[in-house]
């Protein structure tokens, strides 16, 4: 009886234990801690366990903002400063929204437009790892705003309405004004901004329109060539440590390097072999992709800076610019102009162009065609760096995958100046940019490209052969 008893108690003591070891974890699901601590960094990199906040803080005109106070609160929560350049960042473990703040003084004595950002991080997507925060755009908000501000704005648009006519005019007309003012201003900004980036895609599109109208292959892995050029002046500047200008021709000379050694190496052996211009450009493809994935394996997913420091803006009329994008626009138009002479007025340019026209009767009247399709891989190779390099300064950075974003671009840049023809892939650059830039004041930024890509189908529907380019009979 005793065991039977001394039994009973011991099976009532495992159940409550096994309860109370139940209990304990719901318990802490039940009530979760609070926000976890995140990581004030000086330079964050996404990876599978961690996602990145960050950005550079400048004023209206595009100086940096030292020692400001960058607040982040949401699923993890941190504060740090600004460093000289403006920089600041946050690595964060957790999933999920947050909102970035800075104080109000700081936002209201540099003209920023607001102090408060709300931005999302999801390790899962490539696209959502990072969140750069920018607050000298107008898409941030006043901490200040809330729904009682909301009710207050309200309660006095009411009360004006028993106020004079005249005072209600007045205060139309400014609002109006301002608006007009402000439309104008993002106009002149946009059209400039749509020009300089058409001149990078057309320095990119230039040896692209090269390579097709000499071989008939159209080249899906002359985005890489882009990435290839601003990653290799990311080396020299950050890894070496050498000026930007050393850089940038080493950049050069490793684009034409590859260049020559894709020609020698896969492009003229299947040009031996009779390989069709459908089965070399699979091949493009394939050589994208295995390309794409090296920058990423070498190089991380995270966007690599070329150069650090922030340059000084200022106004040109109604439009901010700064020293770098105005010398990096200049080169563009001077490396342009300079092909386009060396194409029209050199005899190696005039064989290019036969090559071009007919290939077996450049070869019939003495022209070695062999000779001169090297030469264009490589000049093509070498301008695809240059404007990586250049891309990667305007645009702050150069990413693993920044040239497959373009491609799309610069084919439609080709198609709409005219396949195989210079100075159609400047026009054609310089309209898709145009474009592109200036839909975002009607249409959302994301859908820029889009627009874009609809004119180049509207044009070809009404002109198939482009604009510089010659109707051919076919049958």
């Amino acid at each position: 009886m005793a065991d039977a008893l001394s039994t009973a108690r011991r099976h009532r003591f495992l159940i409550l234990t096994c309860m109370l070891a139940m209990l304990v974890p719901m318990a802490f699901l039940a009530f979760p801690s609070s926000a976890q601590a995140a990581e004030a960094v000086t330079t964050c990199n996404p990876t599978a366990t961690n996602g990145c906040v960050n950005g550079i803080l400048q004023d209206a005109s595009k100086q940096p903002v030292a020692g400001a106070t960058v607040t982040l609160s949401g699923k993890e929560s941190a504060t740090t400063t600004t460093d000289s350049t403006g920089k600041w960042a946050f690595s964060v473990t957790a999933d999920g929204s947050y909102t970035v703040t800075i104080d109000k003084s700081v936002a209201s004595s540099h003209g920023l437009p607001g102090n408060t950002a709300t931005v999302s991080i999801d390790k899962s997507d490539f696209s959502k790892q990072r969140a750069v925060v920018r607050f000298d755009k107008a898409n941030v908000a006043d901490s200040s705003s809330s729904g009682k501000a909301s009710g207050s704005a309200s309660s006095s648009s009411k009360a004006k309405l028993g106020s004079s006519s005249s005072t209600t005019d007045s205060s139309s007309a400014s609002s109006s004004s301002g608006s007009s003012s402000n439309f104008g201003q993002r106009f002149w900004q946009q059209l400039y901004s749509g020009l300089i980036f058409g001149l990078m895609l057309a320095l990119m599109s230039v040896g692209m329109n090269l390579v097709y109208g000499t071989t008939g292959l159209s080249s899906f892995s002359h985005g890489e060539q882009v990435t290839l050029g601003g990653l290799m002046a990311y080396v020299g500047t950050q890894m070496l440590h050498w000026p930007l200008i050393v850089s940038g021709i080493f950049a050069i000379a490793i684009g034409a390097l590859t260049g020559l050694i894709q020609n020698e190496v896969i492009w003229a052996p299947l040009r031996r072999k009779h390989v069709g211009p459908l089965q070399q450009m699979i091949v493009t493809i394939g050589l994208s992709m295995v390309l794409q994935y090296l920058f990423q394996f070498f190089f991380g997913g995270s966007t690599k800076g070329i150069v650090t420091s922030v340059e000084r803006g200022f106004q040109i009329g109604p439009i901010t610019t700064d020293r770098a994008t105005l010398i990096s626009a200049a080169i563009a138009i001077v490396v342009i102009a300079t092909v386009t002479y060396f194409l029209y007025h050199t005899r190696f340019g005039r064989a290019t162009r036969a090559v071009s026209d007919n290939a077996a009767l450049a070869a019939a009247s003495g022209i070695n065609v062999e000779h001169v399709v090297r030469i264009v891989w490589i000049l093509s190779c070498a301008l695809a760096a240059l404007s990586g390099v250049l891309m990667g300064i305007y645009l702050n950075g150069i990413a693993w995958n920044t040239g497959a974003v373009l491609l799309l671009l610069m084919f439609s840049a080709v198609t709409l100046g005219g396949l195989g023809t210079a100075p159609g892939a400047l026009v054609g650059a310089l309209i898709i940019g145009v474009v592109a830039d200036m839909s975002s004041l009607i249409i959302p930024n994301d859908m820029r490209y889009a627009s874009a890509l609809a004119i180049l189908i509207i044009v070809l529907l009404f002109r198939p052969q482009g604009i510089f380019g010659k109707a051919q009979r076919v049958g």
